[in-house]
């Protein structure tokens, strides 16, 4: 990234319009955060290990399956990557949710073993999901994933798979017997809090790729801050592309990533909920694009509000 000169944020007064009208401008244009997928590269790597996982399942249906862990800092696209890597595959096959070949499974709650086959059989829309036993729900699981030919299995959130149905039943050895009996490779997407999940079963991690976790990036290294200034380069061009604002979008200087890489911690997911923060400020205020001040002002609103940062490091561009 060259170096350009600092950014100056310029004191302004904030006069937002929140009228039913401008409502309806913010609600289409924010619309953008949550329907596109920026290809950071640790995504698109994830991606390819996803499609590898299901190939080498399909070869080897039948026989014990493999599965690869995802550990992640909350914010770090992770679910919308999962989600968009089973919209590749649905795209590319012409799938439709009833056909599709992979299962994409959200968990909201600590689960134990039988909760998490009556979950399945839920997002399978299995008519009694909760009839039986859970040797008889995971005989029913394995039979609907092979009649609706699930390729994949991606399990997210699966720190929230602590419990256990009873003190002898551990949910690790249910997914480990579950790999085992040939059915579906899985993908356990999950926050750093799941690692409890792995380390206490060496059997089940025998069962796994290499894993594919995705710490936050560390600003102590160039690699990983290029990786950031490029996800933040590309976040710019897409909002420019679907022209968010009618002028171009100048906030690749080097002073303006480094506060963002501080207030994110790293976290790609954060940058852009950080955006999204500012672009509403910025629009509410009818500015022609989006400008380092509503990027302050969404840091004290949302940033510092929600305890993702504390302190407002753009400030110091102001006194610069």
């Amino acid at each position: 990234m060259r170096k350009r000169p600092k950014a100056k944020i310029e004191s302004i007064e904030h006069l937002e319009d929140f009228s039913e009208q401008m409502n309806d401008v913010v609600s289409r244009k924010l619309a953008f955060f949550r329907s596109t997928f920026i290809p950071y590269t640790k995504h698109v790597h994830f991606h390819s290990r996803c499609d590898y996982l299901q190939k080498l399942g399909v070869l080897n249906r039948g026989k014990p399956q493999m599965g690869l862990r995802v550990l992640a800092p909350s914010g770090s696209g992770k679910s919308t990557a999962g989600l968009e890597y089973k919209a590749l595959v649905d795209r590319r096959r012409g799938d439709s949710p009833s056909t599709s070949s992979v299962l994409y499974l959200p968990l909201n709650a600590a689960t134990t073993s039988k909760r998490l086959m009556v979950q399945i059989l839920q997002k399978l829309d299995d008519p009694q999901p909760e009839r039986g036993t859970e040797q008889t729900l995971t005989y029913r699981v394995m039979q609907y994933l092979q009649r609706r030919g699930i390729e994949l299995l991606i399990i997210d959130e699966v720190q929230h798979l602590n419990g256990r149905s009873s003190a002898s039943s551990d949910v690790t050895d249910a997914l480990k017997s579950f790999l085992d009996a040939g059915v579906v490779p899985i993908v356990f997407l999950g926050t750093d809090e799941g690692q409890d999940l792995f380390e206490r079963n060496l059997q089940l991690n025998g069962r796994l790729l290499a894993p594919f976790d995705m710490p936050a990036l560390d600003a102590s290294k160039k690699e990983e801050r290029d990786l950031f200034a490029t996800f933040v380069h590309d976040l710019c061009s897409q909002m420019e592309a679907r022209r968010i604002f009618p002028g171009p979008l100048d906030l690749l200087t080097e002073d303006i990533l480094a506060c963002l890489l501080e207030v994110s911690a790293g976290v790609i997911g954060r940058v852009s909920r950080l955006f999204e923060a500012a672009t509403e400020i910025a629009l509410r205020r009818h500015a022609s694009r989006l400008e380092a001040q509503d990027l302050l002002v969404a840091v004290d609103r949302w940033a510092l509000q929600h305890g993702f940062a504390d302190r407002n490091p753009f400030r110091l561009l102001r006194a610069a």
